[in-house]
């Protein structure tokens, strides 16, 4: 009789079977998987907010530089990055001149004309993935 109780006893071993174990592994996986799928636009969008921003503070460094240099705007966005011989700059800094998520990476195109801008500053843009973002409109062009 004691014998049988003993057996009992060491056989019941509390804690988690093997295939409990596994149940909870598979439904965290299914989980992290839907997280995943939802949240990976989310990035997108956080590159494209990135992206505008760099443009209106490279265009609002390009009108800086040109209040402390005679009304001219920079011959390059590279100018931005540095100081110039007065000890003016630098107004941004160097990886803010490189376009968010690039492969390979790529600077903002700049023109110092401002054509496509009506003369409102100089035109600073980029060619990304989801089309072309630009200071001379609030729309993403495609």
């Amino acid at each position: 009789m004691i014998l049988r109780q003993v057996r009992r006893q060491r056989l019941v071993r509390p804690g988690f079977t093997l295939m409990e174990m596994m149940v909870v592994v598979a439904i965290i996986v299914a989980l992290a998987g839907i997280g995943i799928f939802i949240l990976a636009p989310q990035a997108d969008e956080g590159t494209k907010t990135k992206i505008k921003a760099d443009i209106k503070s490279l265009t609002a460094a390009c009108l800086a530089y040109k209040l402390q240099h005679g009304g001219q705007y920079p011959p390059s966005l590279d100018v931005l990055a540095g100081r110039d011989e007065s000890g003016n700059g630098p107004y941004v800094k160097a990886e803010d001149l490189i376009v968010p998520n690039s492969n390979p990476p790529q600077m903002y195109s700049y023109d110092p004309s401002g054509q496509n801008n009506q003369g409102a500053g100089p035109d600073i843009s980029c060619q990304t993935q989801w089309g072309v973002f630009c200071n001379w409109t609030s729309k993403i062009l495609h």
